[in-house]
């Protein structure tokens, strides 16, 4: 499943990437499914969390 988002910046460091609820649904895995995620070529594990009520991929900065 292929999607766009924006860096998301919560604090002074912490980065992440917003996943809409719906995308979350259609992966079908609960709500923390596990992912792999593609910028600029480069392809990483992670898995989907929540943080204020929002879903979020986790991005290092």
């Amino acid at each position: 499943m292929r999607f766009r988002t924006t860096v998301l910046l919560g604090g002074k460091t912490a980065t992440g990437l917003p996943v809409p609820a719906e995308v979350v649904a259609e992966l079908g895995a609960g709500k923390q499914p596990k992912v792999h995620v593609t910028i600029g070529g480069h392809t990483y594990r992670s898995t989907v969390a929540t943080r204020g009520g929002q879903f979020l991929i986790p991005l290092s900065s």
